[in-house]
């Protein structure tokens, strides 16, 4: 939980900055396809503005051309009504052009953002596993989630209310100086005060509302901590005490909350004050303009109502400097994470492979993770070869490199010495994508994708047949067990299939590798949350699968194992013996320790 504070702090701590011009450019580029719908967005804020600041100014003149004459009442109605009809036209007109703004700006800014979440998405998929190694989960999620979600604001509206807000600003400034100066040096002295109190809200409430987010934050990774442990909070009877410990963080949210709602709550009350003086001095001074005849009622009017759009304007980009400052620390780890570079990436000149017999060969394998120690290696001197159509075991106590041996093979991560060849071909001189491709690996979390079991079962190969993939399950024994589901398959699957046993799971994701037809097969614990007679269901499937492709198999049952070509029994990161199942009983040692362990278990 400490490590997590941190986090949330340092998240924090960055949440507001200024926006750099290589931040602007960069973020510039994702609404450049949407510039002639920015363009058209502009232009409608411009027409729409303009339409707005005619607003008083048929007022003034239905005023002073029309409702004082009494001599002529006719004519003044006529024009009343002219005028009316001329006010109503302009505001459906504006109601149009505002209307077609809001379409603009959404089309325009959700465009820029869904790119953006497009290259994010894209990008996370091709970042090697040692950046998921050290990066937490909740960070990455808020990269490609909250981080873009923040850059609303600005992508969206941002162009449309800073040009709004400042021709309103100029345009209300010339009207209420063309009527007259002496009313906006009166105006002038509510305007200090307004922007006092508009900068202490924004730095007050800015402020504060980090502090809600924070709390948030701790809320957020509370739920999610309890839900994905909560097996074991059960176990040892923690939902009390969890409970509390929730409850206090949720009092504390919503003593920041409130918080946060009063500073608002008072500022906007002292805006209002402000604007209601403002309103106050004009209509007293120019109450008395108008009696001096100096200035008309018309005018006084249009002047207390474009007063009423002054304020308005310095209020929305006060709020949008603030929403770039965001968006500036959103845009920068946003970047900083596209700017990460996949650690396993294509090298220059790569080749794609073509069919693999699957011959493959370690050659002095030296192998660290980032975390590691430097003088520690996870795999140290690795050297064997498989022939095409072997199966090899590897066995050993947890910790002694097994899994890094099949995640160099399929290229999650390169080793700092030596080489893998498959067919003779140094993995790294060849294209990633054709090396995958004719790999299928089934891991202990057989992990499904929400969908169908059809879909999750054409995952590998897309373009299967259902014709096929039916053949696969019936090859593997699984056929029967998937039509016993609600819907066969085209059963729902819920997330990470938590509607199926973890043997059902197990048994799917068997028959997924079958459909890839990889050329290499792994199996990582892949029979460990299948039952006995499960196994034993699909043990001849296996065979078969197995007998074709060159198969890599980890498991902690022997059972799985004794009929391996090879097994390879590591120890620190060392092969420590090798050989069948029969010569490693025969030289003794940890095998054959396993071994007797086994058959006295069984």
């Amino acid at each position: 939980m400490a490590d997590e504070d941190e986090d949330i702090l340092i998240e924090e701590s960055f949440a507001q900055k200024q926006m750099s011009k290589a931040t602007f450019r960069r973020l510039s580029q994702y609404l450049r396809p949407y510039r002639r719908v920015l363009f058209l967005n502009i232009l409608f804020t411009v027409l729409a503005t303009g339409s707005q600041l005619l607003g008083p100014q048929f007022i003034q003149i239905g005023i002073d051309h029309f409702l004082t004459d009494t001599k002529n009442v006719s004519f003044a109605l006529r024009g009343i009504a002219i005028i009316s009809l001329l006010y109503l036209g302009n505001l459906l007109f504006g109601w149009w052009l505002s209307t077609s703004q809001v379409k603009t700006a959404i089309q325009a800014g959700q465009g820029a953002m869904n790119d953006l979440r497009s290259a994010v998405f894209a990008h996370i998929q091709k970042l090697s596993l040692n950046y998921f190694d050290k990066t937490h989960q909740g960070r990455i999620i808020s990269r490609a989630d909250t981080d873009i979600d923040s850059m609303d604001r600005i992508l969206t509206w941002g162009a449309n209310q800073l040009v709004g807000s400042l021709i309103t600003l100029v345009g209300v400034l010339l009207f209420l100086l063309r009527y007259d100066w002496r009313l906006c040096m009166a105006i002038s002295l509510v305007i200090p005060p307004l922007l006092i109190a508009t900068r202490l809200f924004q730095i007050h409430g800015m402020r504060a509302y980090r502090r809600v987010r924070q709390q948030s934050s701790k809320i957020t990774a509370a739920l999610a901590e309890n839900i994905n442990g909560v097996r074991v909070v059960q176990a040892f009877a923690r939902e009390d005490f969890n409970l509390a410990a929730f409850h206090n963080t949720h009092t504390e949210y919503a003593s920041r909350a409130l918080d946060t709602a009063r500073i608002f709550h008072t500022y906007m009350p002292i805006v209002g004050l402000i604007s209601g003086l403002g309103t106050a001095i004009v209509l007293g001074y120019g109450s008395s303009l108008v009696l001096q005849h100096k200035i008309t009622v018309g005018e006084l009017a249009a002047f207390i109502l474009y007063l009423g759009m002054f304020f308005g304007p310095i209020q929305t980009m006060g709020d949008l400097y603030n929403a770039v400052l965001s968006t500036a620390a959103s845009a920068e780890r946003i970047f900083q994470l596209l700017d990460t570079d996949p650690q396993v990436v294509d090298r220059a000149g790569a080749v794609p492979f073509g069919r693999i017999e699957g011959r493959v060969e370690f050659r002095s394998i030296y192998f660290r993770y980032e975390s590691t120690p430097m003088e520690r290696w996870i795999l140290s001197d690795i050297s064997f070869g498989v022939e095409p159509g072997q199966t090899i075991a590897l066995v050993g106590a947890t910790g002694s490199g097994k899994t890094s041996v099949i995640s160099l093979l399929a290229r999650f991560y390169e080793p700092q010495k030596g080489s893998i060849l498959i067919d003779g071909k140094d993995v790294v001189r060849t294209t990633i994508q054709s090396l995958r491709a004719q790999i299928a690996v089934v891991t202990q979390e057989n992990f499904l994708f929400s969908g169908t079991v059809m879909e999750n079962l054409k995952f590998a190969r897309p373009q299967a047949t259902d014709e096929e993939v039916i053949e696969a399950a019936k090859t593997l024994g699984t056929d029967g067990v998937i039509r016993h589901f609600a819907d066969g398959y085209q059963t729902k699957v819920t997330e990470r299939g938590a509607n199926f046993s973890a043997g059902e799971r197990q048994l799917l994701t068997f028959t997924r590798a079958l459909v890839a037809d990889p050329r290499i097969l792994i199996l990582d614990e892949a029979t460990s949350a299948v039952d006995p007679a499960t196994e034993r269901l699909i043990q001849y499937a296996l065979d078969e699968l197995i007998s074709r492709r060159t198969t890599f198999i980890i498991a902690h049952r022997l059972s799985t194992v004794i009929n391996a070509h090879r097994i390879l029994v590591l120890e620190n990161g060392h092969i420590l013996a090798q050989g069948s199942h029969r010569e490693l009983l025969e030289q003794g040692g940890y095998y054959a320790e396993l071994h007797k362990d086994f058959i006295g278990a069984h």
